[in-house]
């Protein structure tokens, strides 16, 4: 039995991510997210895109890679690593699964990075697409504390009529 086997997704035959690989990705994630515990970023970094790596091309129609970009680009983001966080977030929105476009921490993060790269038309819209899923909650502080949602929050505010 080969690492993939064949699946039909509509118009383009893609290959199906079989147990095998599904089981290593999952232990890429938990080590990641083990190296993110304990603060050791770039090891984090690295047993992400090992996983991503295991995925086969064209990697945009997984569902699975929106996780592990997400999770990088998270990374880059609380390290004030913009460009590289709108890079991974642009790439999840972009995924062909659908699920990119429709998940509600994407839409919060790429709309936080446009702003702080300066493209406010596509943050306006990315911030508003996170409220519309989320309401207001999404930009609450989160378990550690961190309260920068209420700066993109406020901006939120002041750009589009009746967001309360």
């Amino acid at each position: 039995m080969g690492l993939f086997s064949k699946k039909k997704n509509e118009e383009v035959a893609i290959d199906e991510l079989t147990p095998q690989i599904k089981t290593k990705l999952d232990e890429l994630a938990q080590k990641g997210n083990q190296f993110e515990e304990e603060e050791q970023y770039e090891e984090a970094i690295q047993a992400w895109k090992e996983a991503l790596s295991l995925i086969p091309e064209p990697q945009q129609f997984y569902s699975e890679t929106i996780w592990f970009l997400a999770a990088i680009g998270d990374i880059y983001f609380q390290k004030k690593q913009y460009e590289k966080a709108h890079e991974c977030f642009d790439k999840a929105r972009g995924n062909l699964s659908g699920e990119g476009y429709g998940n509600p921490f994407v839409m919060l993060r790429l709309g936080e990075c446009c702003l702080e790269i300066g493209d406010e038309k596509n943050a306006t819209e990315y911030l508003l697409r996170a409220y519309m899923f989320e309401g207001r909650e999404i930009f609450e502080p989160d378990e550690d504390g961190n309260d920068d949602g209420k700066k993109y929050f406020d901006y939120l505010r002041t750009h589009v009529e009746n967001i309360e």
